[in-house]
C-alpha cells in the first residue's frame, strides 16, 4: 500500500471525526464549510472484474485509495451557496461515466468538480509511468497532461483543500489583478 494515500485518508478523517465541518480557506479570503462522507471499500475481485469488462488499468495508489473507500465527497460545500464537492470516484461513478460521456481515447474519468475532470491515462499505466493523470473539462474533449499519479494529485489536493492546485502558476505577481 502507497502509504501517502493511506496516511492522507486517515488524517482527514481524523480530523473531520473530531469535527464534521471543516472550514476552508478560498480564494480571496472566503472561508467555507465543507463536510466529507467516503463509500464503503471495494475488493480485490470488483477491480479484476473492472479491468476485463473495461480494459483499463488501475494505478496502484488509487487501487489503495478504492480499497479503502470505494469513491468519496470531499470538500462539499455546505454554505448557503453550495458550490458543489470534490467527486472521487469509485469503479462504477466510472463505468458510468464512460457510459455517459465521450473521453479522451485511452483515458477514463476517476474525479469531478462541477465541469473539471480528472483522467488517468490506462496507457500509461500500463507502461508503468508515474505521471497519468490529466485534467480535462465537460465541455472539451480534451484534456492537459498534469504530471502526476494519484497519490501525490490526492495528496496535494487534500493540502490545498479541494483547490485546483496544478492551476497555481499560471497566476502570478506580473498577471494577477488584486480585488
Amino acid at each position: 500500500m502507497k502509504q501517502i494515500v493511506y496516511k492522507t485518508l486517515m488524517g482527514l478523517k481524523e480530523h473531520i471525526e473530531k469535527s464534521p465541518t471543516m472550514y476552508v480557506h478560498r480564494g480571496s479570503g472566503h472561508l467555507q464549510p465543507c463536510s466529507f462522507s467516503f463509500y464503503k471499500p471495494t475488493s480485490e475481485i470488483h477491480m479484476m472484474n473492472f479491468v476485463k469488462e473495461t480494459g483499463y488499468y488501475l494505478p496502484e495508489s488509487y487501487k489503495d485509495f478504492l480499497m479503502i473507500n470505494d469513491g468519496a465527497l470531499l470538500f462539499k460545500d455546505i454554505s448557503e451557496k453550495a458550490n458543489g464537492a470534490w467527486h472521487i470516484f469509485g469503479l462504477e461513478d466510472i463505468i458510468d461515466f464512460i457510459d455517459k460521456k465521450e473521453v479522451p481515447e485511452n483515458m477514463y474519468v476517476i474525479a469531478k468538480y462541477h465541469s473539471i475532470l480528472i483522467y488517468v491515462n490506462s496507457s500509461r499505466v500500463k507502461e508503468g509511468r508515474e505521471d497519468y493523470m490529466f485534467v480535462g473539462s465537460t465541455y472539451v474533449p480534451d484534456a492537459e497532461d498534469i504530471v502526476l499519479n494519484f497519490e501525490l494529485w490526492f495528496e496535494r489536493l487534500v493540502v490545498s483543500q479541494g483547490s485546483f492546485f496544478w492551476d497555481w502558476n499560471i497566476v502570478n505577481a506580473l498577471n494577477f489583478k488584486s480585488e
